[in-house]
């Protein structure tokens, strides 16, 4: 027996152990405090994460606005007779439309004339029409509504 109280005594004695009950008690709280705890650090970001898709669509936007062609107001006669049209260039050249008539334009504003064409292939479809007045977007948009 001796043999048996020395090994106790070199190994000196264990540290008490928790009651079961109070672990048990104290794990769903810790894990529930930690569960709120997550859910308060993940809801900043996912509002960062929202505002930053919101501030990057409205760039979007605000770009292909910067970069589509607007329509603009012009004024253009042929002789003695005016008429007064609003223009959409196209993209890139491509859909130019007059929004009032069915014939095809092919503009040159830079040098103040608009060809007017029944059919773009034939050059002998075409007439010239000379610009007298170009008016910008506001003008445009203003003239669509109120025809």
């Amino acid at each position: 027996m001796s043999n048996k109280i020395k090994k106790q005594s070199l190994l000196g004695k264990a540290p008490a152990r928790k009651k079961p009950t109070q672990a048990k008690r104290q794990r769903p709280v810790n894990q529930q405090q930690a569960r709120a705890q997550a859910a308060q650090h993940s809801a900043p970001e996912v509002e960062l994460k929202k505002s930053k898709t919101r501030w990057y669509a409205l760039a979007a936007v605000v770009l292909i606005l910067l970069i589509t062609p607007k329509p603009v107001l012009i004024t253009y006669e042929k002789l003695g007779m005016v008429s007064q049209s609003i223009f959409w260039p196209g993209v890139f050249g491509y859909g130019a439309n007059l929004f009032d008539s069915t014939l095809s334009p092919r503009a040159d504003l830079s040098r103040n004339t608009i060809y007017l064409c029944q059919d773009k292939r034939k050059p002998d479809t075409c007439q010239k029409y000379r610009v007298t007045e170009q008016s910008g977007f506001f003008a445009a948009m203003k003239k669509l509504i109120m025809d």
